[in-house]
């Protein structure tokens, strides 16, 4: 993945032939034979990409080709206002951009090949990447079945084991704790409570909010619980509308997208964050037990050998009652704006709320 000499477009209307042109060599995506001699811009789906916004490219070329792609996706930042003041406050973008820059080849966890990653001084960004529209985008408001969770477990691993205990040089990447954007968290939860409950409190449980107070104050024992060694990469947003299935013999069984929100601390933080929130509830009630110990057992086929279960399940325990943090913080600061965005929401509130009270985490507290 390499990035261009012809100005970066931070926007749908820079987007040039030449540009794309030399990216895709660049990437060897297409021979100099060929060239594109056109496009055509097309809007991808409202509700899924909150802090983003994302165009499908497709492409003409000078001759037949049948090895060069014949569509793209690009990403820049979101359209709408209230978001796109949240990533920047939380840097998401370069985040990001930096991960596929820099970590992404050391991992086996998959995500889309990136033909070029950029930002700029003012957080204008763009991500070039491989159109996979034919993988099968998980559905957060249908849930995650069991063997969803079972990939997603799997590749976790894959991510998390590469970086375990070795993250000392990559401190680009805020921690758990301690950092701006842990306390960026916390206040946007002490802030949040109130237009999360205004819109989603039929589904909060009376015994979380009645511990509101408490559990406000205890955000930053959370978060320091949750970043102890040995820690690793976490990816922060590990839900169902940011995992791709593969439909085809040629596909990987499972592409992750969406490095916005990357840290360092607990990997466990990951799993307690998909089966808190995007796990059917039965589903996460009948296998969690089991799904923690698969994530343990991977870890250790990994090369990873110094962490076991019973630590595992008290990381995920804290780390279900984390979620929360980070549930109020999207339902109560983030602008839904579209149905399918007030719906994956309310499912990811009511999920965590029950998860919580299941496994007794206000105990934690």
């Amino acid at each position: 993945m390499t990035t261009m000499p012809t100005t970066a477009p931070t926007k749908l209307q820079d987007i040039s032939t030449q540009w794309l042109n030399e990216t895709l060599r660049a990437g060897k995506a297409i021979p100099d034979t060929v060239s594109v001699s056109g496009f055509k811009l097309e809007p991808m789906g409202e509700g899924v990409g909150m802090m983003s916004s994302m165009s499908r490219i497709l492409l003409d070329y000078s001759q037949d080709t049948d090895t060069a792609p014949q569509s793209l996706v690009i990403k820049f930042i979101a359209e709408n206002e209230t978001n796109r003041a949240v990533a920047a406050q939380y840097n998401l973008y370069e985040r990001e951009v930096r991960y596929y820059q820099q970590l992404a080849d050391q991992t086996e966890a998959r995500s889309p090949r990136i033909y070029s990653a950029y930002i700029d001084a003012e957080q204008n960004f763009h991500l070039l990447m491989e159109d996979v529209s034919d993988y099968r985008m998980g559905d957060q408001v249908t849930g995650a079945t069991a063997d969803e969770c079972e990939l997603c477990i799997n590749e976790l691993a894959k991510l998390h084991a590469p970086f375990w205990g070795r993250m000392e040089e990559i401190d680009w990447l805020p921690r758990m704790s301690n950092s701006q954007n842990a306390t960026n968290l916390a206040k946007g939860a002490e802030i949040g409570w109130s237009q999360m409950m205004d819109l989603f409190g039929d589904w909060v449980p009376e015994s979380i909010n009645a511990k509101k107070d408490v559990y406000l104050s205890g955000i930053s024992g959370l978060q320091q619980a949750l970043d102890v060694e040995p820690i690793t990469i976490i990816h922060g947003d590990f839900r169902m509308d940011n995992m791709l299935f593969g439909q085809k013999p040629a596909h990987h069984p499972l592409l992750v997208v969406d490095f916005q929100g990357p840290l360092r601390g607990r990997g466990i933080h990951d799993v307690a964050y998909l089966l808190s929130h995007s796990a059917q509830t039965d589903v996460r009630q009948s296998h969690e037990s089991r799904l923690v110990q698969q994530y343990v057992d991977a870890l250790k086929s990994a090369g990873v050998a110094d962490y076991d279960f019973d630590t595992a399940w008290q990381d995920y325990r804290l780390g279900v009652l984390y979620c929360w943090t980070i549930a109020v913080v999207i339902a109560g600061t983030l602008d839904p704006s579209n149905e399918r965005g007030f719906s994956w929401m309310s499912k990811m509130v009511k999920r965590n709320g029950i998860a919580i009270e299941d496994l007794s985490c206000l105990d934690l507290l």
